[in-house]
């Protein structure tokens, strides 16, 4: 097993974790409502030590009408209330995308994005949808250049299946959990593919104060402590930083 519990947990979690999935930005979807939530929320990342903070407003026409100008006009105020008040975290914008049979032309067109500009797709599934379709999504986004990320994985029952997971692993596909995982009714397989370092992200998915629990500071600890503190920085740092192409001075 490539990670497993070989020392003890650190008594508070470092600064500079990485957020790859929330809902964060005002008036977009499901998550923030206004401003002051969105500085609300992006305050309370910062608080959990977060850094590198990747905002992913849905994109799923058929749930949340596409709102381009105002998803541009609220990453502008989340950047400027962070460069007055939080000068030492960064901001990113990607978007966290619902696999439908236009995905590909939405992603060339810029209807939707991948993470900061990288090549890396948030990607969702409906939970209806058959392993056969998931694979032939993932085909599609890797035969045309992108990388996915398949988020929150510990929700769909098709990816309770080793074989299923192991072969998208094999093709490239990386692996995103909710910090809430570990709670989930998937949790034994969830610790099984942290302590194999199959799952490359932990992330909050935060929508409000709320829902995004527990808090990504609060789930390092209980990594750290449980798989290691090697597991931890992996999961909350090195490898989303790798996918967002950070290089730290």
């Amino acid at each position: 097993m490539l990670f497993g519990k070989k020392n003890r947990a650190p008594a508070d979690a470092p600064v500079g974790l990485v957020d790859l999935h929330c809902h964060i930005l005002a008036g977009v979807d499901d998550g923030a409502r206004d401003d002051e939530q969105m500085y609300d929320l992006v305050r309370l990342e910062y608080d959990c030590g977060v850094r590198h903070l990747c905002f992913t407003p849905h994109y799923n026409p058929a749930l949340f009408p596409p709102k381009p100008d105002k998803i541009a006009e609220s990453f502008e105020k989340a950047k400027a209330f962070v460069g007055e008040n939080l000068p030492d975290m960064r901001v990113y914008l990607g978007n966290e995308v619902f696999m439908r049979p236009d995905t590909v032309e939405r992603l060339r067109d810029g209807s939707c994005r991948p993470l900061g500009g990288t090549r890396t797709v948030l990607t969702e599934f409906s939970p209806a949808m058959t392993y056969d379709e998931m694979r032939l999504y993932v085909v599609k986004l890797l035969s045309n250049g992108k990388t996915p990320l398949l988020a929150h994985i510990e929700r769909y029952e098709k990816l309770t299946e080793p074989e299923n997971i192991m072969e998208l692993k094999s093709l490239g596909v990386k692996f995103q959990i909710n910090t809430e995982a570990f709670s989930s009714p998937h949790r034994k397989l969830i610790s099984k593919l942290v302590e194999q370092g199959i799952v490359d992200v932990v992330a909050d998915d935060r929508h409000s104060r709320t829902r995004g629990e527990p808090n990504l500071k609060d789930s390092y600890l209980f990594v750290a402590e449980k798989f290691g503190v090697r597991a931890a920085n992996a999961l909350f740092i090195t490898r989303p930083m790798n996918i967002l192409n950070i290089i730290e001075k």
